[in-house]
């Protein structure tokens, strides 16, 4: 069974440190997966506003000296009692070894600790089983840019999904479709029909 040294960030170096990892792996999975890499710069915005918040809630594993798995969280509103986990990677070499469940469920402890009861996240598809497996509930989110609107999804939803929460601004916009389960097929659609349109699956969780 594995023993996992889990620990809090606690100096900028080691943000920045994990920050890097993080960076790195969601680029070579791009490459591996023939995918676009979105660029990381934003989140080490919300890494380091949650550092400043809260270096508690920042997360890794490292294991001779070297960082093979870590997860962010954003967002912490102690009024309201929510978090969202922002991003997670785990090494290649490190994967299906029961890093990433461990972290998520140390995440949720602390959240505990914290008075924090609901948890929110956007996972990659190959990311879904995971959140599943531990009582997540999913939601399809699909985003529109630029001239693509909300109308403009509603018009394909031919599987007549429930539509959800939505919001459109001048040149941004989404919609939340309530799932039974996660199918690649919808991200598919609506990405395929839908120009500009981004589609992931959001999962919440009550602690």
């Amino acid at each position: 069974m594995n023993t996992f040294n889990i620990k809090s960030v606690q100096t900028e170096e080691k943000l920045k440190g994990i920050f890097d990892f993080l960076s790195k792996s969601f680029y070579d999975e791009a490459i591996e997966y023939n995918e676009h890499y979105f660029t990381m710069s934003e989140r080490y915005a919300e890494m380091k506003e949650q550092y400043n918040k809260d270096k508690e809630m920042i997360i890794y594993i490292e294991e001779d000296g070297k960082i093979v798995g870590a997860l962010t969280s954003k967002g912490m509103d102690l009024e309201t009692k929510k978090i969202t986990l922002g991003v997670m990677a785990i090494a290649k070499s490190h994967r299906r070894k029961g890093y990433a469940k461990t972290l998520v469920q140390e995440f949720e402890k602390l959240c505990i600790r914290k008075g924090l009861k609901h948890i929110s996240l956007g996972a990659r598809l190959r990311a879904c089983p995971l959140y599943i497996s531990l009582g997540y509930k999913p939601k399809l989110m699909v985003q529109v840019f630029d001239f693509s609107t909300v109308e403009d999804v509603k018009k394909v939803n031919i599987n007549n999904l429930k539509e959800g929460f939505q919001y459109q601004g001048d040149a941004y916009g989404f919609i939340f479709f309530d799932i039974d389960a996660v199918d690649e097929k919808n991200v598919n659609h609506f990405e395929s029909n839908v120009p500009t349109a981004h589609a992931q699956y959001i999962f919440e969780k009550d602690l």
